[in-house]
């Protein structure tokens, strides 16, 4: 293996690839790179066996080949390059990189053993936007359980419809939906794991095309610069289109900022989570408590429009902040049902695809 790379194009490259690999385990090989100088591309592939990072770059090839080489070691070398010009090349067991007047030896280890990334399954492929599948990410995976015990529901699922894709997040206390379209016939109904989801968005740029398919236990997605293969969550998934209400009795328009600076003072007498904060609808008024037996009471009001009843919920207030923050624009719909009931937030947008889900909680 022989070639030449700039030393920025190394350093994004290497950047992308770290954060798959597993820094301690007892599998020494997972702590490696696995590089492969290959026609015109410099590939690099990270894993913690979960989750499987192939990345890749234009270089200069002069000789083809692959080296396993300490992932951490090399990245932190990239980082100190004084030339922008890279020379790699594998001499017997030692890879050697020179850089200007500087000049590295690093050992290596058997490409043979690195653990190998799976085929991309193309006959069950589809296409989605870079730009919808981040922001998919970006407004669900905040309402994905953070218990360990709840495994199924620690990832966001991906549910193919006809045309489209729902990516579905849900800790049994709230949710969050949010629909993309895609193109293709490839099917999926998988969960997947919050640490791919996190590598996928470091991958994305935002403006790119993303291939996506799913085996039995496997879910990939692919672009001409990578590929991320991650292991499935295995278990059932809640029916999430059975906790959505298709109906309700009041909704009221919030002005987004204001809404959470209100939410986020009342609850700032609370220490610690949940913080309780009750809702009560007056007449074209919004009153938000908080209350703590320790630190006292807080209120505040705020405009709605609204004519009827006096209507009071409870809700843990970090559940609202998070539900509404990731929304898009500069209002937000709120539509109740009971006090007792599930509570919808949404866009004021028509054609915007998000959807929150937050249950109530009882205030005394």
């Amino acid at each position: 293996m022989e070639l030449v790379i700039d030393k920025t194009d190394l350093q994004n490259l290497l950047k992308k690839a770290i954060s798959a690999t597993e820094k301690k385990s007892a599998l020494p090989i997972l702590s490696n790179f696995l590089l492969e100088a290959k026609e015109d591309r410099l590939i690099v592939q990270g894993t913690d066996l979960e989750v499987h990072v192939s990345v890749s770059v234009f270089a200069k090839v002069e000789k083809e080949g692959t080296a396993c080489v300490n992932a951490k070691k090399l990245t932190d070398i990239s980082r100190l390059l004084p030339s922008s010009e890279v020379y790699i090349k594998l001499e017997d067991s030692t890879l050697k990189i020179k850089s200007g007047k500087t000049k590295y030896n690093l050992p290596v280890v058997p490409s043979e053993d690195f653990p190998m990334m799976y085929p991309f399954p193309e006959d069950n492929a589809f296409i989605v936007s870079g730009d919808e599948i981040q922001k998919a990410i970006s407004k669900t995976s905040y309402a994905a359980s953070k218990e360990e015990t709840r495994f199924a529901l620690q990832g966001v699922l991906f549910k193919s419809l006809d045309g489209s894709m729902d990516l579905v997040a849900t800790d049994g206390h709230r949710l969050a939906l949010y629909t993309i379209d895609r193109n293709g016939k490839g099917e999926v109904n998988i969960i997947v794991p919050q640490k791919a989801l996190n590598e996928l968005k470091k991958l994305l740029t935002g403006f790119e095309d993303v291939e996506m398919a799913a085996s039995d236990q496997y879910v990939f997605f692919r672009t001409k610069e990578w590929v991320l293969m991650s292991r499935l969550l295995e278990g059932a998934f809640p029916d999430y289109t059975k906790v959505i209400p298709q109906e309700f009795s009041i909704e009221i328009k919030v002005d987004k900022k204001e809404f959470l600076d209100a939410v986020k003072r009342v609850s700032a007498v609370i220490e610690g989570d949940p913080k309780p904060v009750k809702l009560t609808l007056k007449e074209n008024t919004l009153e938000l408590v908080s209350r703590s037996s320790e630190y006292g009471e807080a209120t505040d009001e705020l405009p709605v429009e609204y004519q009827g009843e006096e209507f009071s919920i409870g809700f843990n207030a970090r559940y609202l902040i998070e539900a509404v923050e990731v929304i898009d624009g500069d209002n937000a719909l709120i539509r109740f049902t009971s006090p007792n009931a599930q509570t919808l937030i949404l866009p004021e947008d028509e054609t915007d695809r998000y959807r929150a889900i937050v249950m109530p909680m009882e205030i005394t």
